[in-house]
């Protein structure tokens, strides 16, 4: 359950929050570049650097300061009703001392004021905290205890308190606390706050009475994620993939310093995609670990009961199922699947994207194929690819549902050398399977051209499938992209494993795992799941499988261009074809590396 009360840090129209290490002599580095670049705000360094000789660990406060005024707006110009505070730019910190490292791990976000405190307001309450009385307050603020007074009522009732302890306690608890701290207030030295402003003040060694009860810093306890991958059954190379994606994310991460000063590790669940009961048992052994969080695949079982297990269990959880049905369940019930997200677009973009690709290349017959299984959360073909496909002047010949176990193309391959349509489009998970038919087509082919969704991603498909996979075009929503981000990944990845990664879920998992950790740096809470899943929604990351929005109907990423036509806001759909033995983007613009060419078996029965 949500509790009554949660810090309302609604992010400002300003920069998305920003992360930064801060070393022992002040030196900023900056560990993200999507977020605000903190290395200009001499305050945070001033603040980390007294927080490692504070002896404590954390410290988390508001900072106030003046925006910069517009030139074209000068004092004389300003309305008499403008209030200064609306000038004031308000600024969420949280820093965690990293103790592998002896640095400072900084997340500065741009925040709208907390509960509408106004500064003054956010002074009063920072010397409640200190227990101060009205007339001592007064005397730090140069104002009067009776304004003092009702400023208190006021923050009270802002803050749903009946008592000044009280007040007092949730301040310190939610981090309302402003540095510096007003009028230097010694009487805050026993608290973190007080302790970094006072270091911040003075270079020597601070009272006893801010020390006592310190205890030393102990290697801090890792924050685990969880991870629901498909690593038995059929789907187990996708699995392999997607776990070395995750796990070098979290060696990266924890080579940074790790997430808010402490390390990340993972807990694999392993599971089979196509198991109901092995996807329960998996839930069941993450929620039972109590993992803040949980990274996972694509199900192809029952959907609505794993995500009915995951909400009871009400971590955040990503994954990468691609599926219509979660984002409307997400959509159509936000209290119960508000904190699942899909991380990928959904499914029908592949009807979308096969039109749009075919509308841009010229066929042997104006006619089209659908091969896919009778399992729902692999079809592709609906109503609206057939308006689309119809739309691009072409019929539809054939759509051929593979029966379980989904390993017989007789039907398939009699129907395509039947029809011989212009363009084939399948539709299966399974590599070795997609391999087995490509290569049987290419013993007898048609003058059809071989459009596949997703599955030569996984690098086993090209081993399987050999020279008979050359010509073949292949479609992902979520895929790595050729640019220099997608390259540098790819290094990492072969150096890390003594391999190349596929194309899609390895990178997709990578990417998971980096913006979990900059909604957890956001606030350094990752068990407040409801803050978490609330930046998550915020947050836009450039990752290298594209940009993450995922703050859109049923909290599921969208696809550029078909439901989004700004790249900086969406993934991709990205196309490929496999040529000279390797995988090319074909589309969409600007990610091409290569243009369409006709397939060799196409060829030659011109």
């Amino acid at each position: 359950m949500e509790m009554l009360h949660r810090p309302r840090y609604e992010e400002a129209s300003g920069p998305l929050p920003g992360m930064a290490r801060v070393s022992a002599d002040g030196t900023v580095e900056r560990l993200d570049g999507v977020g605000a670049d903190l290395r200009g705000r001499p305050l945070l360094a001033r603040a980390a650097t007294a927080l490692l000789r504070s002896g404590r660990d954390a410290v988390t406060f508001m900072a106030v300061e003046r925006s910069a005024e517009p030139e074209a707006e000068r004092p004389s110009e300003r309305s008499a009703e403008r209030s200064p505070d609306r000038d004031a730019l308000w600024v969420h910190v949280s820093m965690t001392v990293a103790r592998e490292t002896g640095d400072v791990m900084v997340s500065a976000a741009e925040v709208a004021p907390p509960y509408e405190l106004t500064p003054r307001e956010l002074d009063v309450l920072t010397l409640l905290a200190g227990g101060l009385t009205n007339t001592a307050v007064a005397g730090y603020l140069g104002t009067s205890p009776r304004t003092v007074s009702k400023q208190v009522e006021s923050v009270l009732a802002k803050l749903g308190q009946a008592t000044r302890s009280g007040v007092a306690a949730f301040a310190v608890d939610h981090g309302l606390l402003r540095l510096p701290v007003p009028g230097g207030c010694p009487e805050l030295t026993a608290l973190a706050v007080g302790a970094v402003d006072r270091l911040m003040r003075e270079p020597g060694p601070l009272p006893r009475f801010a020390t006592a009860g310190v205890a030393p810093r102990r290697p801090a306890t890792p924050y685990e994620i969880g991870l629901l991958l498909p690593l038995v059954g059929a789907s187990s190379e996708d699995g392999e993939q997607m776990r070395r994606g995750a796990e070098l994310a979290v060696e990266e991460l924890n080579a940074r310093g790790g997430v808010a000063g402490r390390p990340v590790r993972t807990h694999v669940s392993a599971v089979d995609s196509l198991d109901a009961d092995s996807v329960t048992a998996g839930l069941a052994e993450l929620a039972a670990r109590q993992v803040p969080a949980i990274v996972g695949g694509y199900l192809l079982t029952d959907e609505r009961a794993s995500y009915e297990l995951a909400a009871d269990y009400g971590a955040p959880y990503l994954n990468i199922g691609t599926s219509d049905l979660q984002a409307e369940w997400v959509r159509d019930e936000p209290g119960r699947f508000g904190r699942i997200f899909q991380t990928g677009p959904t499914r029908g973009n592949y009807g979308r994207g096969f039109a749009r690709f075919l509308e841009g290349v010229r066929l042997r017959r104006p006619s089209v194929g659908f091969v896919e299984t009778t399992m729902p959360d692999t079809q592709t073909f609906s109503e609206e690819t057939a308006r689309l496909v119809g739309r691009a002047g072409l019929g539809i010949d054939f759509l051929v549902r593979l029966e379980p176990p989904h390993d017989d193309w007789s039907r398939a391959l009699r129907a395509i050398r039947e029809h011989a349509p212009g363009a084939v489009m399948v539709t299966h998970h399974v590599p070795e399977q997609a391999a087995a038919f490509q290569r049987a087509f290419a013993q007898e082919p048609s003058p059809t051209l071989v459009y596949m969704v997703y599955t030569p991603a996984v690098p086993q498909f090209l081993e399987l499938a050999g020279q008979a996979a050359e010509g073949v075009v292949w479609a992902t929503v979520t895929g790595r992209y050729g640019d220099s981000r997608g390259r540098a990944f790819a290094e990492r990845f072969a150096r890390r494993y003594g391999a190349a990664p596929g194309r899609s879920v390895a990178s997709a998992a990578y990417d998971q795992i980096n913006l979990l950790a900059l909604a957890w740096s956001a606030h350094g809470r990752p068990h407040d799941f409801g803050l978490v899943a609330r930046d998550l929604r915020t947050i836009v990351y450039r990752g290298v499988n594209g940009a993450y929005d995922l703050d859109r109907g049923g909290q599921t990423s969208v696809a550029f261009p078909d439901e989004i036509p700004d790249p900086s806001l969406g993934q991709a759909h990205l196309v490929f074809q496999i040529q000279g033995g390797r995988h090319r983007v074909i589309g969409p613009t600007p990610y091409a590396e290569g243009t369409f060419r006709q397939p060799p078996w196409m060829n030659a029965q011109q």
